[in-house]
């Protein structure tokens, strides 16, 4: 592991993304949601992916120069087109146009098409929990789960998060994809040689198997709880390309296997004020209270703590503040892949 100090990396890759023509407020805002992430220790996620960003750039894929518009305004809801931005700056701008309504509504909702991969969808939950507000978010991704009674791959395992503001405690931050298990870890299985759990993949002829040699060129996930994580998959697609008029995860092509396509990804993003509903205490205050009741439920045998979701990577994300990031080497590979392709040198280097 590669250990590097948090405002260095982030810095570095700002330093890219304005060497590959990125603003430098498009650039600090994208280094800034990817190191976070990181810091949390959502390394598939995060600063990972910076060198397939700036190859997609490079290949007309994805406009760094690109702001989205509003198609659609209204007093709690909007549609914006990304212009093929980078899922970031989209991201960005839609969570916080949410936040701002919702604090004149009370709820609202912002859907945007035309975006490219925009990272871990828990950031942008975050940004609205950490204002006061109940923040979820959804994408839909390119097809890679089967569903029930199919072959092949129908559905993306569209992500889904929420985030919720909670007093004393940082807040919550609850981020999943809808398959049985990340595609990532079925590929590294592949590489290692080795079968992976039952429930995880199908066969090319739809049949669940152990064996991930031929994934993913044959085969899919497996939706997560069967047809529950479907449903929920579905649901996702409903929220963001139905209701943006544009494409749904069946039709959306792969951001990275697929480099010189546009992802035509879309996005949804819901903000909820709670200060507008009423009550004493305040809806943060309520949470923790909530959060403090759970801590406090009885321990299971061999069982040290109860903790509530991003508990951990909250953890993570304050070490790596105070004692720098300890990067995993793909990780590193990839981010000197990134800097060499712009000419910028890594901070370790």
């Amino acid at each position: 592991m590669t250990t590097v100090p948090y405002v260095e990396l982030e810095t570095f890759a700002a330093q890219c993304l304005t060497a590959a023509g990125a603003s430098q407020q498009d650039a600090q805002a994208t280094a800034s949601l990817l190191t976070r992430t990181d810091a949390f220790g959502i390394h598939s996620h995060g600063l990972k992916n910076l060198a397939g960003y700036l190859e997609k750039s490079r290949r007309g894929a994805i406009d760094l120069t690109a702001r989205p518009t509003t198609e659609v305004d209204g007093p709690a809801f909007a549609l914006l087109d990304a212009h093929h931005a980078i899922g970031m700056v989209s991201g960005t701008q839609a969570m916080r146009t949410a936040t701002e309504k919702a604090r004149e509504a009370g709820i609202a909702v912002v859907a945007v098409h035309s975006s490219t991969h925009f990272g871990a969808a828990g950031l942008y939950a975050l940004m609205a929990a950490e204002d006061g507000l109940i923040g979820l978010t959804a994408s839909n991704v390119d097809p890679n789960m089967t569903v029930p009674g199919a072959r092949g791959k129908v559905l993306g395992n569209n992500p889904i998060a929420y985030a919720l503001p909670a007093g004393r405690h940082r807040p919550v931050v609850f981020d999943i994809s809808l398959s049985a298990v990340a595609s990532l870890k079925v590929i590294q299985a592949r590489e290692d040689g080795a079968e992976v759990p039952e429930g995880w993949i199908v066969d090319g002829a739809g049949r669940p198997t152990t064996d991930p040699s031929r994934y993913p060129g044959e085969g899919a996930m497996m939706p997560m709880a069967g047809h529950k994580g479907y449903g929920l998959a579905l649901l996702v697609d409903a929220l963001t390309g139905l209701l943006a008029n544009a494409a749904t995860s069946d039709q959306v092509p792969s951001w990275y296997f697929e480099m010189d396509r546009p992802n035509d990804v879309s996005h949804a993003f819901l903000a909820i004020d709670p200060s507008l509903f009423g009550g004493s205490p305040d809806y943060a205050a309520r949470v923790e209270s909530f959060l403090d009741r759970i801590h406090a439920a009885p321990l299971a045998d061999g069982a040290e703590e109860i903790r509530h979701p991003g508990q951990l990577e909250w953890r993570n994300y304050e070490k790596a503040r105070d004692g720098g990031l300890s990067l995993p080497p793909e990780v590193v590979t990839t981010l000197e892949t990134a800097g060499h392709s712009v000419g910028v040198r890594p901070p370790w280097v």
